[in-house]
């Protein structure tokens, strides 16, 4: 079995155009992966994903289950439509694929009660599991003002995923270290933390947190952008942490964001093929991991 725990869907109303032209500004001389669209803004090949084209990709792949991880961007500027239309649409879109889709919910605790409200609103109406947070649009783990959601998602023992490593744009890249964690983790142990995309450029931050707390883990999204140029690289991270967190990785692609450079089919046949742990190890990483800590 393969479970992509990091998948994104999305409609180009539901994000802010300055996160759109910073997240563009690598790809500005490819004039291939640009088009006019909507009122003659910018948007990129994969501006509109949905779970139709999700679905269909994951056969391909041979892709069993995804995790949905909806990204609120709304408090770095305007969108088209709110934080709760674009959950709304999340969890109807992903409803007919039970077996399939696992949604998230997206939301900034910056947003206050709002925030309380609309995680309590999806855990009662579609039984939600998890929530995927984003501290570089401008908060700490640490504040006093978010207390009241760590200590709502611990009441519920739910799943964090939270961002960590590079960001673009108008976001606060420091706000991404996962040691900032490490209060919110002493207080709140029922909490999943799932620190993303192995802490990215972090990573020596992220081994020490996994190491002390047990509920603490990650996820390999990301490690596309050493391909194809370097997958010796994507090789001596998998190896390094099967030999250090075997069982708190889990297997991730960041769906859409690297279809363009290095395809699901390829970066799975990557991970399969290459010497960095044993087979029992490359279960674990695809499904096994995450299956055990859903049922905690």
């Amino acid at each position: 079995m393969i479970i992509d725990t990091h998948v994104h869907i999305w409609k180009r109303t539901m994000y802010p155009d300055v996160i759109i032209d910073s997240y563009l500004e690598p790809l500005v001389l490819l004039d291939a992966l640009y088009f006019q669209g909507g009122e003659g803004g910018k948007d990129w090949l994969t501006s509109e994903t949905d779970e139709k084209e999700l679905v269909q990709n994951m056969g391909v792949a041979r892709i069993d289950k995804s995790v949905i991880l909806p990204l609120d961007f709304g408090m770095v500027g305007p969108t088209k439509q709110g934080v709760e239309e674009f959950n709304d649409w999340i969890f109807e879109t992903c409803s007919p694929y039970p077996d399939k889709l696992i949604p998230f919910i997206g939301v900034d605790p910056q947003r206050g009660e709002l925030s309380l409200r609309l995680v309590e609103k999806y855990v009662k109406g579609f039984d939600a599991k998890g929530v995927k947070v984003y501290p570089p649009t401008g908060w700490h783990p640490d504040e006093e003002r978010m207390r009241p959601f760590w200590k709502l998602l611990d009441d519920l023992g739910m799943i964090v995923v939270t961002h960590s490593g590079a960001v673009w744009g108008p976001l606060n890249e420091e706000l991404s270290r996962p040691s900032y964690y490490s209060k919110v983790l002493d207080k709140h142990e029922r909490i999943k933390l799932v620190i993303a995309h192995m802490g990215g450029k972090f990573r020596e931050e992220m081994y020490p947190i996994l190491e002390k707390y047990p509920n603490a883990y990650t996820d390999c999204s990301a490690l596309q952008g050493w391909l194809p140029s370097n997958p010796d690289m994507v090789v001596s991270r998998l190896k390094e942490a099967a030999e250090r967190i075997p069982d708190r990785i889990f297997f991730g692609t960041d769906w859409p964001l690297f279809e363009l450079a290095f395809s699901q089919p390829y970066f799975i046949e990557l991970v399969r093929s290459q010497s960095w742990g044993s087979e029992d190890m490359k279960e674990r990483l695809f499904s096994l991991n995450f299956q055990r800590m859903m049922e905690k």
